[in-house]
């Protein structure tokens, strides 16, 4: 199936589903997202097969003043490429995520909202499950953004959450190391 074949499904049944719920009484807050069960399969490992060799799972560190241990986690997932077209389709199933152009001239489709992690991405990825290291890569950032769910970590889950960093994407190069992070965070217990 063509790209705009696949995004042409995908609209109509956005559409279809807003139709139904202005005709069903009581929809006031029913969501109008397609649900990840309602992906078509050949759509969704297109995307799977994509998101193998383009994307990325992340923990992202930032140093934060404002916050008591200095460095802000989060998760975050994109799929980078030159060409557009890929990304929309992403962006267009799975309803989340914003667009915006690489200093390469390419452009990133990322998601960087936790809720739309929890309840687009990773629910997407375990109904089209990846192979190989990406598949690993994918398993810890699951579990990661489960203990970030939590919202207030304990000291190991903000351990825990930078030691499945570690692991993802190959041990790949890092701008701030998991050990200069808890320098800054803790200069005591936790670095023995």
């Amino acid at each position: 199936m063509q790209y705009s074949a696949l995004l042409v499904t995908i609209r109509r049944i956005h559409v279809r589903r807003a139709v139904y719920s202005e005709n069903v009484t009581d929809a006031g807050n029913q969501q109008e997202r397609l649900s990840i069960a309602e992906i078509p399969t050949a759509l969704g490992s297109f995307l799977a097969g994509f998101a193998l060799g383009e994307a990325s799972f992340m923990i992202v560190c930032r140093h934060r003043n404002d916050y008591g241990r200095k460095w802000k986690l989060s998760a975050a997932f994109n799929v980078s490429q030159k060409d557009r077209a890929p990304l929309e389709l992403f962006m267009e199933t799975l309803d989340c995520g914003s667009m915006r152009m690489a200093g390469n001239g390419g452009w990133y489709w990322e998601v960087n909202n936790l809720p739309d992690i929890s309840s687009r991405i990773l629910p997407f990825f375990e109904r089209f499950q990846l192979v190989g290291t990406k598949a690993k890569d994918f398993e810890r950032f699951r579990d990661a953004v489960r203990i970030l769910e939590r919202r207030r970590l304990s000291d190991a889950d903000y351990v825990a959450v930078l030691e499945l960093r570690e692991e993802m994407n190959g041990g790949g190069k890092r701008r701030y190391t998991m050990k200069r992070i808890l320098r800054d965070y803790t200069p005591s217990a936790i670095q023995s």
